[in-house]
């Protein structure tokens, strides 16, 4: 079978609405469809080293569904997050999760912490997250081959994983700039690259020959309301992640793309809700990848075969 037959998934990152990866995973592995690669960003980079390792989708849906249900995890979102009894127009589709930054910002002790600290939210979440979640493995040692994207706040570049341990990329990838820590490796500050670079297309083209497929999870801008400068400026800066999204997005092939939008970034209690709408947008995806697949390996029975 030609290289240019399998596929190459790139997982987007969203916060809780990266959970529709798994469901759209469960439907692609499902179809037994070759995957050649995974490549993968902030929640991406998560849930897509989980699968990497175990190459089986259902053992990873269970172990996240468990970990987001514990009492563990539950603790941590209360902390950071508080309890949430109804949705507020932060909650509408396209509405920034910058808007709870703003939370923060507006609390008077929240504001010295964001000026005299690293970050305004401890890492100990994250690595929790992970500890629990991944082993302490490298990422070149999967079942499928994986690649984290994150970014490099000490070169200003954009960093490419293959290989390293596998714990520290992920934190890396999934530490939101200024609201987690940077994760200090080899010489290196990661952060999630995810606010401008949030589906990893184009450097899943990289690995051609191959099919790329491109999960996203983003949610739409919606409109702006108006409000203080600094509203002003996180406004233009969501403008300019979604412009640069639009433009690296059409390096895959196919796009899926989950009906994620209406989830809080920060909102794991929909869980098994999010990975059903996951479902339902690879199924609604299926028949052109399985199309573009086909016409692939009718070409490659065509050639003649090499003496």
């Amino acid at each position: 079978m030609k290289d240019s037959c399998d596929l190459i998934l790139a997982l987007g990152g969203g916060g809780a609405r990266g959970l529709a990866h798994l469901g759209a995973l469960e439907v692609i592995q499902d179809a037994d469809l070759p995957i050649k690669r995974i490549v993968g960003v902030s929640i991406g980079s998560l849930l897509g080293a989980l699968y990497a390792l175990e190459g089986d989708i259902r053992p990873v849906q269970r172990t996240v569904m468990e970990y987001v249900g514990s009492a563990v995890f539950q603790a941590h979102q209360e902390a950071l997050y508080g309890a949430r009894s109804a949705p507020d127009e932060r909650t509408l589709p396209g509405f920034s999760w910058f808007g709870r930054v703003m939370d923060y910002l507006r609390a008077n002790r929240a504001f010295h912490r964001a000026i005299l600290r690293k970050s305004l939210l401890p890492g100990r979440v994250l690595e929790d997250v992970v500890t629990h979640l991944l082993p302490d493995a490298d990422i070149a040692d999967t079942r499928i081959p994986l690649t984290i994207v994150t970014a490099d706040l000490v070169k200003g570049r954009r960093v490419v994983l293959e290989h390293g341990p596998m714990r520290e990329a992920v934190r890396g990838s999934s530490s939101l700039p200024g609201i987690f820590p940077p994760v200090d490796l080899d010489g290196k500050l990661l952060c999630d690259i995810g606010v401008f670079y949030a589906v990893p297309a184009k450097v899943a083209r990289y690995y051609d020959p191959g099919t790329v497929v491109a999960i996203d999870v983003t949610a739409d801008l919606g409109e702006y309301r108006g409000g203080t400068a600094l509203e002003t400026m996180m406004r233009m800066q969501d403008i300019g992640g979604s412009l640069l999204r639009e433009e690296t997005i059409t390096s895959a092939d196919i796009i899926i793309r989950p009906e994620v939008g209406a989830m809080e970034w920060m909102d794991f209690s929909n869980a098994e809700a999010c990975i059903e709408i996951g479902r339902e947008a690879a199924r609604a995806s299926l028949p052109e990848i399985l199309a573009r697949v086909g016409r692939c390996l009718a070409e490659d029975t065509s050639q003649p075969s090499t003496p």
